[in-house]
């Protein structure tokens, strides 16, 4: 134990870490805000996050293994895309976070959860390979932690245990979130024709093929309801170049389904 700024500190892990780093613990971060040394937004967000969300999810993965590892609420049984290994892929965010990741096996939760997670949920990728592929490929990767946020929030997997609805987004997020789509060949805006980003037209065809689990969700009933902007027409055009992109990601070999 040390002293750190007047606030005394343990080393505990990290909560997606398997590695050792030192910080408070929630008992002095709490008399840090009696004593006005932190604000409150500051020590509620510490302490919900070591006793609230790291606690849940360690009772969660404690509860349900090993069955948790064969959760696959949502049918996907498509192949991990061959590039996860190589960072060798047209989509700027995707190489991007695929090389960041290869190169120093770190990448932000964002990057993992809103760009390699997303691409996979709308792929369709089996969720034991994606949860293989974090175990393997990020040092802060220890599987009682991995595992559920990568079934459970990423890939949405165990159907609702970890969250309510699945982080499903189109290239639009990405291209308000960060400065990916400036540089790369593909529209975020488009989900059919030349150029079209494979997350927009991955999108469409993930809110169509899981209509019948989302479409009435509380949490996700408006964001399906979006569906009947486009027309027939329309909507056969993106299941078409969907299924020419999972061709091209090496993953025509199976079919996704939900």
């Amino acid at each position: 134990m040390e002293v750190v700024g007047g606030v005394k500190t343990i080393l505990f892990g990290d909560d997606e870490a398997g590695a050792i780093v030192a910080g408070p613990p929630p008992a002095s971060v709490e008399q840090a805000w009696r004593s006005g040394a932190a604000p409150i937004e500051s020590a509620e967000g510490f302490i919900r996050q070591i006793l609230g969300w790291r606690e849940y999810v360690r009772g969660l993965y404690w509860a349900r293994m090993p069955e948790y590892l064969e959760q696959n609420a949502l049918h996907a049984y498509q192949p991990l895309p061959d590039f996860f290994w190589t960072g060798d892929t047209d989509m700027a965010c995707l190489r991007a976070a695929l090389t960041q990741t290869l190169q120093y096996g770190y990448a932000h939760h964002i990057q993992r959860l809103m760009v390699t997670g997303l691409f996979c949920l709308l792929l369709g990728v089996e969720p034991r390979a994606v949860h293989e592929w974090y175990l393997a490929v990020y040092v802060d990767a220890v599987e009682w932690v991995e595992l559920p946020n990568t079934l459970g929030m990423s890939q949405y997997a165990d159907g609702g245990y970890l969250g309510s609805k699945p982080y499903a987004a189109s290239g639009a997020y990405i291209n308000r979130m960060s400065n990916y789509c400036s540089g790369c060949r593909f529209d975020p805006a488009k989900a059919t024709g030349e150029g079209a980003c494979p997350f927009t037209t991955l999108y469409w065809d993930f809110l169509q093929r899981h209509a019948h689990r989302f479409s009435s969700h509380p949490r996700t009933a408006l964001q399906w309801r979006n569906l009947g902007r486009k027309d027939t027409a329309e909507l056969k055009a993106i299941r078409r170049q969907a299924e020419r992109i999972r061709v091209t990601s090496g993953s025509a070999a199976h079919g996704s389904s939900g």
